[in-house]
């Protein structure tokens, strides 16, 4: 079983909210391959709407019928569609694929090199908008800024290479998180935990400029 326990700590997900094995046999019945990272994901945590129905949104087994591609299994979505993430149809017997961004549909790259790496970073850019204290903005920050952030704060070892530019994620706490979007123009963050925000927030909210 894919080990996701850091999403876990974040969202505070104590219990299986996931698919049954026939609904996701649906999915797999698209390419007849399934990687099993994927199969754990939808079938552990699948149908926790705060993690994967917030701001993009995790495709359910009921609607791959709207997001058919002939090389690739489309299985998450900007929340206006206006980029879709997929695992190209070859890669679909590995247990832990890479993932693909496109804009179009058409012209593809590689987002995460990692199925598994892909989620934790989607669960973790979800909760900017997912958990209860965030900074209601983001801030435009400038270099030396990301350099103090890299510098004060644990690298989460996820991030996503192509959306917005790129997006890193940053973080001393399991619970709490730091978003560095835009290629390290912008900023913010979120936790469930008060105290966690405060600590972040008397830090943070003194870097660059609200947006």
């Amino acid at each position: 079983m894919t080990d996701f326990s850091m999403i876990k700590k974040l969202y505070t997900i104590t219990k299986a909210t996931g698919f049954s094995h026939k609904e996701i046999r649906s999915i797999q019945s698209i390419f007849g391959n399934l990687p099993q990272v994927l199969i754990d994901y939808y079938s552990e945590l699948g149908k926790d709407k705060r993690l994967n129905d917030t701001q993009d949104s995790l495709i359910m087994p009921d609607q791959f019928q709207h997001f058919k591609h002939n090389d690739y299994l489309i299985f998450y979505c900007e929340n206006q569609r206006s980029c879709v993430w997929g695992i190209h149809k070859d890669d679909l017997s590995k247990p832990n694929p890479p993932v693909y961004m496109s804009e179009n549909e058409k012209e593809w790259s590689v987002e995460a090199d990692k199925l598994s790496d892909f989620l934790t970073a989607m669960a973790y850019l979800q909760a900017v908008f997912a958990l209860e204290y965030y900074p209601e903005t983001f801030y435009e920050i400038e270099q030396g800024d990301l350099l103090y952030i890299r510098t004060h704060f644990a690298n989460k070892g996820v991030s996503f290479k192509q959306w917005t530019c790129g997006i890193e994620f940053y973080g001393n706490h399991d619970d709490s998180i730091i978003i560095v979007m835009g290629g390290g123009q912008q900023l913010t963050y979120s936790t469930d935990n008060k105290d966690h925000f405060e600590e972040m927030d008397v830090l943070l909210s003194k870097l660059g400029s609200e947006m």
